[in-house]
This record gives C-alpha cells, sequence and structure tokens, in this order.
C-alpha cells in the first residue's frame, strides 16, 4: 500500500472523530434546552392571575366605563388534582346570576380551556345553560415571542331552548408589548393584547360578527383591562377596581 493513503485515512478519521463530538454537542445542547422558552421569548407568567393566591378563591370585581351598566364579577380558584392544577372561573351578572363559567388547565407553557358553560338569561329569568364544544383552547400564553404570535380558542354551542341556532367563536390573541395600569391610585407594569374576534350565528342564514379588542394583564393581577368597539361611536370597556379574598357558595 501506498504510504500515502494511509496517511489519508488517518486524516479522514480524525476528522471523522471531530465531526463526531461537535454532532453529540449540539445533541446535549438540544437536550439540556428542551421544554424551556427560547432565549427570543418573553416570560409573562407573572401578568396572569396570581395563580398561587387563588386556592382560597378570590373575587374579581369589574366596573364599566359607562355608570349605567352594572358592575359584574369573576371568582377565581385553582384546584390541584394528582399532578395537574385546574382553574376554575365563574362570572356573575350584577344581580349575581352567573352568565358563564369555564375551567383552565395550567400547564408550563400557559393555560388552556378544558370545559366551558355559557348561560343565557332571558327577562323572566330563565336560564338556558349551553355546554361549549372545544377545538382549540389555548388561553393565555407564559411566553410570548417578541415579534407578537397568534394563540387560538375556537368553539362553538347550542342553546337547548333553541337547537336551531348554532354559533362558533374564534378568538385570535396577538402579544402586543409593555403598558401601565393605574389599580387603587398605584401604577402596575401591564402587558397589552390585541384581540380579534369572529362570532358566527348560523340561525336564518350565515352572521358574521367581527371585533377588535384590546386587553391589559397587570402584574399580580392578572385581566385589568378590556375595549371592545362595538361600532365607530359605542365601546364596550371594562376595568377592574377591586378584588376581594374568599371562596363563593356557588362554586
Amino acid at each position: 500500500m501506498d504510504r500515502r493513503f494511509f496517511e489519508q485515512k488517518k486524516d479522514l478519521m480524525a476528522v471523522t472523530r471531530q465531526v463526531c463530538w461537535m454532532i453529540l454537542l449540539v445533541l446535549l445542547s438540544v437536550g439540556c434546552h428542551r421544554g424551556q422558552p427560547q432565549m427570543e421569548e418573553i416570560d409573562i407568567k407573572s401578568y396572569y392571575f396570581p395563580i398561587h393566591k387563588l386556592d382560597g378563591g378570590m373575587m374579581f370585581v369589574y366596573k364599566y366605563k359607562d355608570a349605567r351598566m352594572p358592575e359584574f364579577y369573576r371568582h377565581l380558584k385553582t384546584k390541584k388534582q394528582q399532578d395537574s392544577l385546574y382553574l376554575k372561573v365563574i362570572e356573575l351578572n350584577g344581580d349575581f346570576l352567573v352568565e358563564q363559567k369555564f375551567t383552565e388547565q395550567i400547564y408550563p407553557s400557559g393555560t388552556r380551556i378544558i370545559d366551558y358553560q355559557i348561560m343565557d338569561i332571558d327577562s323572566l329569568g330563565q336560564i338556558d345553560t349551553a355546554t361549549l364544544e372545544i377545538q382549540n383552547g389555548d388561553s393565555y400564553p407564559f411566553y410570548v415571542k417578541k415579534d407578537g404570535g397568534v394563540y387560538i380558542f375556537q368553539t362553538n354551542w347550542i342553546f337547548p331552548k333553541n337547537p336551531e341556532s348554532k354559533y362558533e367563536l374564534i378568538r385570535n390573541r396577538r402579544y402586543e408589548g409593555d403598558t401601565t395600569f393605574v389599580f387603587k391610585g398605584k401604577e402596575v407594569p401591564a402587558i397589552k393584547f390585541s384581540v380579534k374576534e369572529l362570532i358566527v350565528n348560523d340561525l336564518n342564514g350565515r352572521q358574521e360578527l367581527e371585533f377588535n379588542k384590546t386587553e391589559i394583564y397587570a402584574k399580580g393581577l392578572g385581566l385589568v383591562y378590556s375595549k371592545n368597539p362595538l361600532n365607530s361611536s359605542l365601546s364596550l370597556e371594562y376595568q377592574l377596581v377591586d378584588t376581594l379574598a374568599g371562596s363563593l357558595l356557588l362554586e
């Protein structure tokens, strides 16, 4: 054999070993970072509702900008089952009648809605309860990309007393960046989301309603502000005015 052949073979084996070491280092690096937020992502978990304080329940009081509209309430309580954590939300109107309730499962990456009920209350106080069928339950992300990113909640439902009318909701939530919010006279760090909603009703043909909302979540408080422009001159706008610790008898 030519000596040059052995030298070339030796050099090739050395290069091969270097390549193998490089591949191994890359694989180890990927393994170490798996399941963790990427470097370009922002941690916004602390701007969600204070999950660590909700095991005993807490009432969030919201007031509309329009003084003619009564304030409403959201009661939040966490519950741990085996290794999973859940957040149960009950929304009540000014008369303390339940208008909706849902459960979110808390994951390391964010929250997902796993069950949802809406109550339609007529002028006589009769209640028609719809259980939603959830296609995509993404609710609130704990990590977002600097350039935004869209988080989708999609569901449909039928009210039992009006089965010919089917509803569908598609909600796209996008992170917009930092802001502030004044709660009880104190300025609190906050973040803003833009929310696009499409509501479809199949009664008497397909009818679509589109809304472009703004939501603000404040650090240690969760959702503190929402604005939903209904038309050029009218908006549905409310904000958090108080929190009250304690459980709810309706649970």
